[in-house]
């Protein structure tokens, strides 16, 4: 649908200013976001064709800018201001205070409300400080609903990037089961042993499913350092 083709009082900024901002759809209130289409094409055909690209605005607030700029249909300017939208509601949660990840528990619960709505594997990295406080958040790579993969080369980069003194491997199950497979638990391996080189210790792997997750320390025979 093209703005030209709506009554003015219905149009998105007027129903906002009518007070009736809570009617408008999620492409409605990309289309106030971002202001303007291009042309041929209107600001809220092109939110439509986002949505679509990522299963609703869920699976695009999940999105980390690599995967941003992988979007269809959009350029430096809107994603831009996508990033800045999903670094605002990370702030507003955060508040003044950090973070603090100090148990298996406390990473899976951060987790699973953090993965929600991903249909392709995600692995990423929590950086920690030396008091356990969550310095920094990162999607590391991302694969199809089978499978991605890292490498410790990768991971502690972005580790020491951040000047993490300990870190959390995770990754989501598209499936919802958190059963481990070989491959994971032999990158866990990897991990572990490229974190005590790095003087970095890799306090724990989370597998995240639908409702639940799996914490290698919680079962696997766990004896690297660290806080956690």
């Amino acid at each position: 649908m093209k703005i030209s083709d709506i009554a003015p009082e219905q149009r998105p900024r007027e129903r906002l200013f009518a007070g009736r901002g809570n009617e408008l759809s999620d492409a409605e209130l990309l289309a106030l976001l971002w202001g303007s289409g291009r042309k041929g094409k209107s600001i809220i055909e092109i939110a439509y064709e986002i949505l679509s690209q990522t299963n609703g605005f869920v699976g695009l607030m999940a999105l980390g800018l690599e995967e941003l700029k992988e979007l269809k249909g959009i350029g430096p300017a809107k994603i831009g201001q996508l990033w800045a939208v999903q670094e605002l509601v990370r702030r507003s949660k955060r508040g003044n205070a950090k973070k603090r990840i100090s148990s298996p528990r406390e990473a899976g619960e951060y987790l699973l409300d953090h993965c929600t709505g991903w249909t392709e594997e995600h692995f990423g990295l929590l950086a920690l400080n030396i008091k356990s406080e969550l310095i920094a958040e990162r999607i590391l790579s991302k694969g199809t609903a089978k499978g991605t993969m890292v490498t410790p080369r990768e991971f502690f980069k972005e580790a020491l990037r951040y000047g993490a003194t300990t870190a959390i491997a995770f990754h989501n199950h598209p499936s919802g089961c958190t059963e481990p497979s070989r491959e994971d638990r032999r990158l866990t391996a990897k991990l572990r042993a490229a974190g005590e080189t790095m003087n970095i210790p890799l306090v724990d792997h989370i597998i995240v499913g639908s409702d639940n997750y799996y914490s290698f320390r919680s079962f696997e025979d766990w004896e690297v350092g660290g806080s956690l």
